[in-house]
This record gives C-alpha cells, structure tokens and sequence, in this order.
C-alpha cells in the first residue's frame, strides 16, 4: 500500500507535461542554468545572484493535477485524458524510502520493491510526468543518526530529544548545514537512478526562520565574527541574522540546481513555495525563506487558501496570486485552490462545485497556472474534470507571457519582515497598506503590476510610467537611487507614510532617504487623533471596551480646494465638508517647492493635531504625491469609497502618461491585461467576474467565499490607446469581436461576462 503522507499537501504536487530525458549527465555551465543579468544584490550575497532558467517544457505546462500517486490504473487513465500530465510520486517519506538508496537503509514496509517501478511504468504508460517527493525537513532515519544535523530552534545548545517511538518522524532538521548537502546527495542519486523524475517537489523547504545547532553558530561567527543572537526582530543585531540565514538558504538550492541540472539539464524543482502570497504564510516572521528565493525554484507553487484564517473573503486571495506570479519574475508560477469550505475545521462540507471553477479561474486571472488535486469526492469529481478541459482550452493563451506596463506597486519582503516585526501586528502596520492599494488599482481596473523590492532598478523601472511604495519603509541606497533617477527622467511616484525611512535591515534613518522628492521631511508619530466620548445613548448600549480601542486615530479629512484631488468626481463623492479618515498617519513636514493638497485634522471636541494627509511636488522632470495619511491602509482596513478616488487620482495624477488600457466595468470585474509573445504578439486581457451573490451577509470574520451561481455582466468596453490591432476575438470561445476605432483610441464591447472570458488582441 501507498503510504500517506504526513499531511495533505504532500500528495498534492502540481501537473504538467513534456519530454523525458535519460542517459549520461552532461556537463553544463553556471551559464546554462542562471539568467543574465543579475537581481539585485542582498546583504550577504557572496556572488552576484542569478534566477534560474525556466526550462521550456515548463514554462509550456499548465498546473494540472496532484493525487495520482493514490489512485488505481483506471483513475490514473481518467486523470491523465483530463489533461493531467504530471504528478506526485513518492521517493522518501519522513519515515522511509521506497526505493534502494545507499544513502538512506529503512525502506518502507508499506511499499513492496516492485511498487514504484509499476507505478512508473503506468505514468509513462499515459504520459504522465513525474514529480519526485521527499519531504526536506523531516526524516527519522537521519534525526537519529545525526542529532547535530537536528534543528534548534531557539538560543540554546541543547540539541532537541524526542521519543522516537511516540513521534517516529522525530523533528525539523537543518537545510543551512551538513544535512542540506546530504539531501542534495539523496536528490541526486534519485535522479540518477530513476531518468523519468522530470521534477523534484518538496514540503517545506524552509529553514525555520531561526536555527542555534553547532553548524549554523560556528558558520555565522566565521563570517561575521559573531555570535546568532536570541530571536527579537526589534534587535538590529537578529535583523542581520536573519538576512545571513536567507543567504545560506539560497545558496543550498542553488548548490541543488546545478547537481541536478548536471545530471539532466531539464531536471526542475516544481514545488512548494512558504512565502509567495498565501496570507498565513506572510504572517511569518522571522520569515522561512526569503522571496527571492522564488526565483531560484523553476516553478513555484502556492497552496492557495480562501478559508477565514486567511482573508477568503476579502481582497488578499486575488493578491495571493498576483504576487505568486510576481515573486518569479513574471515566469512561471502554480496555485494549487484548495477546495475547503472552511479551514476550522478543515474539510469540504457542502462545498458548492460550482466554487471550484471560481477559485481556479481566479488563480489563472492573475498570472498563476491552477494546479488542483484532482481525487475529490464523487459530488465534485465529474466538476474537477470538467475545469480541467477548461483551463486546458486557455493554454494557447496562458503562457510566454508579462505584464502590460503601466503602473507599478511594490510589495516589498524586507519592510514585511524588518519593519513590520511582528506576525501579529504586519497586517496593520505593512500589508494593509498594499493590499489597498491593491484594491483600488483592481476595483478601478487600471494597468498595474505587483513588483517586488528587487526590481527596484534603473532598467526595470524604465518600463512603468508611475511606481507604487504602499509604506515601502525598507530600501536600501542603490533603490533609492534607482528610484530618484526615474523620477528625475520623468517617472511618477506615489508613496505613502514611511516610504524609505528604513535600510535594508529595517533600521529608521533620520529622514526619508527619498524626502527630496517626496517633498517633506519626517517628523514622526503625530499624537492619535481621538474623538469626543459622547455618544448616543441607544447606540453606545450595543457597545464593547474593544470599541473605544477602534476609536483610536480618527481624524476629519479636508479636500484643498482648487487641488488635483478636488475633482467633480471626488466632489460627488464627498461634496464640500470634512469626511472621517480612520487610520494611521505620519507627522511631515512640507520642504519648498511642495503643496499640501488634503489635510487631517481632529474631529471636533475630539484630541489630535492637524496633520498634511496628500502632499504633491514636482521633482526634475517627473512629480510625486506622497500620502502622510495611510490612505491605502484605511481603504483595506476601515474603507470609505472616497479613499478609492484618492488613490486612483493620486496615480494618475503623478503618471508620465495616460493608460493606455481603460475598462469601464463594475468594480467585482478583475480585468489583467498581458502581452504575449509567442506565434505572434498579442494583448490578453483576462476578465473575471468576483461577484458573490451571498457576499456579506455571514459574520464578517468567519465568512468565507461558496459561491453557488453566477449574476452575468454586460457590456465591458475596453478602451485601448496607441495600439496598432489586427483583430480581437474572445477565448476560448474562438468567437471574433468587432474592434471600432482608430489606433489613438479603439473600442471593443463585450456583450456578456459570466465567470471569466480572454479578450485577445493580435497587434502586428
């Protein structure tokens, strides 16, 4: 019998499809494995750092399928004619291997020897590609053989002891040591020995975010000449730490890369990802592994979780996707939608099928491919299979693709780790801050791409015509350089609250390295705004104490009249009086030259200061708006429409040039537009429809998306400026769309929008 493993996600490992290699091992340069140019650089990067190249047949494949490895010969056949065309097959377990290794002696009494060569036989029997599973961190066997190779996880020298026979899987081991070349060697004698492991995938290649065992505190004092201080993000001296291990982290896959990329140079690591979007997973700090580290896998994957626990029914799972695209470098990535209608408990009770296709369809709207396990139970089988023909007919359209520049917002790892500190508290004090940005630029169907700090350079940044820093609180010298030079070029710039006041290890400097073009200068905290205690009588009796906590930083938000903000559509909005801003602020000060365009100011009767809240500055041939007020923050966490207008005026305010791609849709609709290049070039714009007729109306904490039908939209107009088009059609429907217009401006219509539809715009 196939042994289970340890939880779900390690039987469910993404599907895929291509050629398969075997033979001798070849010789290949560090130049055949690694892109050119380099990313930018890291505290502790001992050589410049390379992405890995994305092999083709994986930037071919669609995430298609897990959950082979515990299906019969008839289920596999079904499985692999859906589309699936690679999947999970196990190798090591955290007890056992399942096949004759000389590095690893315990072999699994669950799998008879000749197991794996007949479940290999039928993969290769339907073209199913396999994905190697071993399981890094956990492995009994070397747990007891090597108790220095053991995990520790705090500031001690104890090396953890467990009862091997109440917990046989015994603990974490450490990748950062001895045991990480060990586990490369187990790699690669498994793809030595097996040519059909297309792809390796493993659960939980991460480091822990912290480890004290003699090989990490002997590695660390050899190279800084330290010792590993105790884990306190608030101390600068852990902050350090935690980039060093990130290094070290980086360094063992790029060690694995290259050892496998030696055997079989199309051999790829299809697996896992613990930071790339999912909102649990950015609650981690100290963080497990760093984002970049992304770059260095040829396909990441995300278990991607709409549950409660992780903002299902919010903005945050759209977000997830995007930044699991965006965490490659726009290359290939995979989001695995689990399908749970809550995650406490964990299970699929009265999970509508209908929310399968929604969750999938979401996933591949934001650049991600939708890996799904395909073994459901029988009520939502015949639906899985049926989305997977689905996702199979978008292929032609789906990959060889980037971004349309326009807009760019940064969600930056560094300022969620160092200066967000705190797993508790990041929300609020950092990724609030993105994701309403995130929503605005959504909800107003503007051009925009997720970029991450790393990008922050001159060549990258010479794409957009407006860069996003959401409190980006952490650059380092040469991004703030790169930034000022966009501006100074003309770039527009809309940052807000604490925007570069942090180095790369989330120390604050004296003043925003970035005040010269923000136009202000940092003066602190401002004292919270808090209102009169009057209240109503029959509503203060509905009240808790947590409510007078909530009260805390609300101020009046006064519009300048005469301003870029005091347009008529803000005016219709919010007409001539002070509206309430709940949320946090940043004490400036204007430099010359700068103009405050909406202020704070307290509520009447109520304690505070006067604050500027917008503030917009012309800065060489480019301008900025900078926001005092946390804007963004407040429109994810305490939202007023007007906060939306602000945000989107602010943008297209300070951008170069108008968007060249305008939607005119309700807000529910996603629009995301790509450029192709591949048997031509051509637009993609994704459509998707977010509507949820039962939306709201559960607690709003413990709500959850299970969508159960679809409200169509009519008549989307997409408007697209200096575009030179052949003909548009809509896929995969395969119906040609009549196209009105010139190339200063086309219009297309579509008539009708039920889930999610592809406008495909085929340009010379």
């Amino acid at each position: 019998m196939f042994t289970p493993p340890l939880r779900p996600s390690l039987a469910c490992l993404p599907a895929f499809a291509v050629i398969l290699f075997s033979g001798t091992c070849p010789r290949i340069s560090a130049a055949e494995i690694f892109e050119q140019p380099a990313v930018l650089a890291q505290p502790f990067d001992k050589a410049p750092f390379h992405a890995v190249q994305v092999p083709e047949w994986v930037q071919n494949t669609l995430g298609a399928g897990y959950t082979l490895s515990g299906m019969d010969t008839a289920q596999r056949e079904r499985a692999a004619a859906a589309g699936v065309t690679l999947s999970e097959m196990g190798f090591v377990d955290p007890f056992f291997t399942y096949y004759p290794s000389k590095l690893l002696e315990r072999r699994s009494p669950h799998v008879p020897p000749e197991r794996l060569e007949k479940d290999l036989a039928e993969y290769r029997k339907f073209g199913v590609r396999v994905l190697g599973v071993y399981p890094p961190c956990l492995q009994s066997e070397v747990y007891e053989k090597h108790p220095d190779w053991r995990r520790i996880a705090t500031d001690t020298r104890e090396i953890p002891q467990v009862d091997l026979v109440k917990q046989p899987a015994g603990g974490m081991l450490c990748l950062l040591g001895p045991y990480g070349d060990f586990f490369i060697d187990v790699l690669a004698e498994i793809a030595t020995q097996y040519p059909d492991v297309a792809a390796f995938s493993f659960d939980g290649l991460h480091y822990g975010g912290s480890c004290y065992c003699q090989h990490c505190r002997e590695d660390f004092r050899a190279e800084t000449k330290n010792e590993i201080p105790p884990v306190n993000m608030e101390v600068p001296a852990f902050r350090r730490y935690q980039h060093w291990a990130d290094r070290r982290m980086e360094n063992l896959i790029q060690r694995m890369q290259k050892r496998l990329k030696g055997i079989r140079p199309e051999i790829s690591l299809v697996t896992w990802t613990t930071n790339s979007g999912r909102f649990g997973h950015l609650m981690d700090i100290p963080r497990n592994m760093p984002a970049r580290m992304n770059l260095l896998l040829d396909a990441p994957d995300q278990e991607f979780w709409l549950d409660e626990s992780n903002r299902g029914a919010t903005i945050v799972p759209a977000f997830a996707n995007a930044y699991a695209w965006a965490v490659t470098n726009h290359r290939t990535a995979f989001s695995e939608p689990y399908l749970m209608s809550h995650g406490n408990p964990y299970g699929k009770d009265s999970f509508p099928a209908h929310e399968i296709g929604r969750r999938m369809l979401l996933a591949l709207t934001h650049g991600t491919s939708p890996s799904l396990a395909v073994s459901q139970p029988p009520h939502l089988q015949g639906e899985v299979y049926r989305l997977l023909g689905e996702v199979k007919k978008c292929g032609p359209w789906l990959t060889h693709k980037q971004p349309e520049p326009w807009a760019a917002i940064v969600m930056s790892d560094n300022t969620r780790v160092f200066y967000g500190r705190n797993s508790g508290a990041v929300e609020e004090r950092y990724l609030a801050n993105v994701f309403g940005f995130f929503r605005a630029a959504l909800e107003e169907h503007l051009p925009f791409t997720l970029i991450n700090d790393w990008n922050l350079t001159h060549t990258e940044l010479a794409k957009y015509k407006v860069l996003v820093l959401p409190n980006t609180a952490c650059l380092d010298d040469a991004q703030c350089a790169a930034i000022r030079g966009f501006v100074e070029a003309g770039g527009g710039l809309v940052a807000s609250m604490d925007a570069s006041w942090c180095n790369e290890f989330g120390d604050p400097r004296s003043d925003f390295a970035l005040a010269d073009i923000f136009g202000v200068s940092r003066l602190g905290s401002p004292a919270e705004a808090v209102p009169s205690g009057d209240l109503d009588v029959n509503f203060a009796r509905t009240l808790g104490a947590a409510y007078w906590e909530k009260r805390k930083g609300v101020w009046d938000f006064l519009p300048v009249a005469g301003s870029p903000q005091g347009t008529p559509r803000l005016k219709g909005m919010i007409g001539e009086q002070p509206v309430t801003f709940k949320g946090p602020a940043v004490k400036v000060a204007l430099r010359d030259g700068s103009a405050s365009v909406g202020g704070l100011a307290p509520k009447p009767g109520g304690a505070g200061e006067s604050l500027p809240a917008i503030v917009t500055h012309s800065f060489g041939k480019g301008r900025a708006a900078y926001l005092g007020a946390g804007i963004d923050a407040a429109y994810y966490l305490y939202s007023y429409p007007y906060q939306r207008i602000l945000l989107q005026q602010a943008i297209e305010w300070a951008a170069a040039s108008p968007s060249p791609i305008s939607v005119q849709a309700p807000m529910c609709v996603h629009a995301v537009t790509m450029r192709q290049q591949r048997d031509g070039e051509r637009l993609v714009i994704h459509l998707y429809n977010d509507l949820n007729t039962t939306a709201f109306h559960a607690k709003p904490d413990e709500d959850v998306p299970l969508r159960e039908e679809i409200v169509p939209i009519h008549d989307i107009r997409i408007t697209l400026r200096g575009y030179n088009i052949r003909k548009a059609h809509l896929e995969p429907e395969g119906r040609e769309i009549e196209v009105k217009g010139t190339q200063e401006s086309a219009e297309i219509l579509e008539p009708r929008l039920d889930v999610h539809t592809m406008v495909v715009v085929e340009l010379p």
